[in-house]
């Protein structure tokens, strides 16, 4: 039986780098998930903890004989250690590098935290609402949600159509009930605040009464 020129140079390599990649995409997705049941169940008393419980999902506990290698150095006194290197800290916010559009929710995260605040919103409105969802259309995980709003806030009033669109956009992905369940006192506040910034939008005044429900908010 002759052997066809496509089996031929059929890259079995690539295969098996994909199935790789998407087992260990489905671990993490189903790791995750799991550390997000058993923190609910477990009723922690903030998002915080929430968050770090979801974090961490990935650490195993050590077990007799295992070893830790390096040094490790643990600054006891972190207050004390940044007045000792205040140049440090100060070139660590403002060197921040060029900005990349994320492809994913893991690539926007490394993004986003190495972003100062006032650069935040940038980095989001440049974005635009239609990638955001692509973005974080199975969920906004990492307690990102509450940080959104937070950001959105600081908008100007020319841009509120775009922030309108974001927020409208977020509302449409996964699990969106359950990530701003989680949110803090805080950051609700400032989800508030914001909507009542959009009231100034009279021509979209269905859609933001519309969105308000959504984001269980009271006229």
């Amino acid at each position: 039986m002759s052997v066809s020129h496509d089996e031929d140079h059929f890259d079995f390599n690539k295969l098996e780098r994909e199935l790789k990649a998407a087992v260990t995409a489905d671990e993490k997705y189903t790791r995750e998930n799991d550390a997000k049941i058993r923190a609910v169940h477990q009723k922690v008393a903030s998002y915080d903890e929430f968050r770090e419980i979801v974090m961490a999902s990935h650490l195993k506990p050590l077990e007799k004989g295992d070893k830790i290698e390096g040094k490790f150095v643990q600054p006891w006194n972190m207050h004390a250690d940044k007045k000792k290197h205040p140049q440090h800290s100060k070139d660590s916010e403002t060197k921040e590098g060029p900005t990349k559009v994320p492809q994913n929710s893991q690539e926007f995260v490394r993004e986003w935290r190495r972003l100062a605040l006032d650069k935040k919103y940038h980095f989001l409105t440049e974005i635009g609402p239609q990638k955001l969802e692509n973005i974080f259309k199975p969920e906004i995980s990492f307690g990102l949600l509450g940080d959104f709003l937070v950001v959105l806030l600081e908008g100007s009033q020319e841009e509120l159509h775009i922030v309108l669109n974001i927020l409208e956009a977020f509302s449409r992905t996964n699990r969106f009930s359950l990530s701003f369940q989680f949110m803090s006192s805080k950051e609700k506040e400032a989800c508030e605040k914001l909507f009542q910034k959009l009231e100034g939008l009279n021509e979209c005044s269905d859609r933001i009464t519309s969105l308000r429900s959504v984001y269980c908010l009271k006229k």
